[in-house]
């Protein structure tokens, strides 16, 4: 497993694909520089770890709605080659002006990744916890106050991001419905040691 961060910041956007640039055009400024940064770090992982020109590689996504290909800019990212699909698990997640990257180099057959980074005051309002976390969730979080609550929150909640990517479910699931604990397949990553804030909680998930 290899991760990489970066900050916000102005991109190449050249380096995208046109399915990439034309959902870029629809996006006003901030979120645009954004979702262009999070492509880039995305395609520069790859190709490191590939070890091919980043101008090389051809999104390819798969989405579970919209079926899979080079036309796509949504859902499972992945990247081809002259045609050719690339032996690559990837996974990305944007919180707080921060791009997180995860990435599985030839992975086995049936391998799935999912990450998450989350912002601890995202958590921060009432009625988090009956909407979000399951009754043993609840539980684990009783007692906590201030900012080490919201941290508890946060981290429960990238948890539940993380394992709905893997599955691919999204948030077309209810996520008090989601137990993000005992679950051998969902870490916890230590942001500092990602190249993140300290302060962001980030997890994944891989199975």
């Amino acid at each position: 497993m290899v991760f990489r961060a970066s900050p916000d910041g102005p991109a190449d956007e050249s380096l995208l694909d046109p399915p990439e640039l034309e959902r870029a055009a629809a996006m006003e400024p901030g979120l645009r520089r954004a979702f262009v940064s999070g492509r880039l770090a995305q395609r520069e992982l790859a190709a490191d770890l590939l070890g091919t020109p980043a101008r090389d590689l051809t999104c390819d996504y798969s989405c579970p709605r919209c079926g899979s290909g080079p036309g796509l800019s949504h859902g499972r990212p992945g990247y081809s080659r002259a045609g050719v699909g690339l032996p690559l698990l990837l996974s990305l997640s944007r919180a707080a002006g921060w791009t997180l990257v995860g990435a599985v180099l030839e992975p086995q057959p049936g391998t799935r990744l999912g990450i998450d980074i989350e912002d601890p005051r995202g958590t921060d309002f009432s009625g988090f916890e009956a909407v979000a976390l399951t009754e043993s969730e609840r539980a684990a979080v009783t007692g906590l106050r201030d900012t080490e609550l919201l941290q508890a929150r946060a981290r429960l909640w990238a948890r539940k991001e993380a394992w709905l990517k893997m599955t691919g479910e999204g948030l077309t699931v209810q996520p008090g419905t989601v137990e993000a604990l005992g679950h051998p397949e969902i870490s916890d990553v230590d942001a500092a040691a990602a190249g993140l804030p300290a302060w962001l909680v980030a997890a994944v998930a891989l199975g």
